[in-house]
């Protein structure tokens, strides 16, 4: 047995949630492509797909499980045929229905990933599932731009690609920033409905904004100096405050970890994120002023950030008591960016969409932020009855609302952005 590398905190507390959370934090990516597939290529372009990328040939390792000595490792392990099933629908595929499956499903023991393929005619639907130990933005992004590809240009190189090697490039110190507590004022955000993780389901709330208004929103936020994370995050703390009816949210933002890193450690496949933690006073202000308070609130958190080390059997301890909290951190937002790949390549895709398993719950609501063909799309991930449906559609409602974006353009005219009143 072959171990590449320990897993560091990060990737430690996914694999916990992942065990204890019926399957909370398994990452689904879909697409759907078109073009008309020979089940034999197919399948054989998948098998090279998967043996091409070292990160796919992994599986989590645990020593001393149960005592304080317990440590994660991954080791090198051959990706199982049984990881990839592809099926033929001559019917209607009911992608909503399918994506809530892959995200619903938890991966068996010791896969970190799987593939499933619906095969319909002159279309081809895919439905990546990992967990969240070796998935990030970057590793969606590479990964999935392998596999369409193979599929579309039957691209290889007989090369595999690298995978994250042991972190003792970086020494890791102890995280400045000590754990915070949970509030206990009146506005802690309690479940709707108290269940075991075991009752749960992570639900989809989706949201696509058609070009012309997603390139009026990218437009202002270039012409005005924020980003569109930023933007969105300023929108989304003021909703969530709206609904909930208080004056302070705690926004969480996951991050890209790998500026902390050197040399390969920095550019490989794997999970390389940390989670910040800002406090947004909830106050009537105009977006652009919202988003520099947001701005600073993430500086101030990321001062003195570093990866933690912490011994997995703590954190452990902590995802165990995650799994049966009755109230929420708070909202999130991640952002997976623009997944337009090739000009060549996304002319076969009609869509793409990424959201994580949300079973324990540990943020009330996530709001997965990206872009695809100039299209920009809003996932809300929440877990159910954990959380109600309609208090995420006020959310998004609110949101919506801040944006400005229910407002009804005349003929030939840009919508209106409200992003400053």
């Amino acid at each position: 047995m072959t171990i590449l590398r320990p897993l560091s905190d990060v990737e430690a507390a996914f694999h916990y949630l992942h065990e204890m959370g019926n399957g909370s934090g398994q990452v689904v990516t879909a697409a759907r492509v078109n073009g008309d597939f020979d089940r034999a290529t197919l399948a054989a372009r998948l098998n090279t797909w998967a043996g091409r990328h070292e990160v796919l040939n992994v599986a989590v390792h645990g020593a001393h499980a149960g005592t304080e000595q317990e440590t994660l490792s991954l080791r090198h392990k051959p990706f199982e045929s049984a990881q990839m099933t592809l099926r033929d629908e001559q019917q209607w595929v009911d992608h909503q229905q399918l994506f809530s499956q892959a995200l619903n499903t938890p991966l068996p023991h010791g896969w970190p990933w799987r593939l499933s393929l619906i095969l319909a005619p002159g279309v081809l639907y895919l439905y990546l599932t990992r967990s969240h130990v070796i998935s990030d933005a970057y590793s969606t992004r590479m990964l999935l731009q392998s596999l369409l590809e193979i599929l579309v240009w039957n691209v290889c190189t007989g090369q595999q690609t690298s995978l994250l090697p042991n972190r003792r490039e970086h020494a890791q110190q102890p995280s400045s920033s000590a754990p915070r507590a949970q509030s206990a004022d009146d506005t802690t955000l309690r479940h709707c409905v108290t269940s075991p993780v075991a009752e749960r389901h992570t639900r989809i709330h989706r949201r696509t904004l058609d070009r012309t208004l997603s390139s009026t929103i990218i437009t202002v936020c270039k012409a005005r100096g924020i980003t569109l994370n930023e933007c969105f995050a300023a929108a989304l703390a003021e909703a969530y405050a709206s609904c909930l009816g208080t004056q302070q949210v705690e926004l969480y933002t996951a991050i890209n970890s790998r500026r902390h890193f050197a040399g390969a450690l920095a550019s490989g496949l794997g999970c390389n994120i940390h989670v910040l933690c800002c406090a947004m006073q909830a106050t009537p202000l105009p977006l652009d002023s919202q988003v520099v308070r947001y701005r600073d609130a993430l500086a101030k958190a990321s001062q003195g950030w570093a990866p933690s080390l912490l011994r997995h059997a703590a954190i452990r301890a902590n995802v165990s008591a995650l799994c049966t909290a009755e109230t929420f951190l708070g909202p999130c937002i991640t952002n997976s960016g623009v997944n337009d790949f090739t000009s060549a390549i996304y002319h076969h895709v009609d869509f793409v969409e990424t959201a994580v398993n949300r079973n324990v719950a540990n943020y009330s609501v996530v709001l997965h932020l990206s872009c695809f063909r100039g299209r920009l799309q809003l996932l809300y991930s929440y877990a159910s009855p954990a959380m109600s449906d309609a208090f995420i559609k006020e959310i998004d409602y609110a949101l919506m609302t801040k944006l400005g974006l229910l407002e009804t353009s005349l003929p030939g005219q840009l919508p209106l952005l409200r992003v400053a009143q």
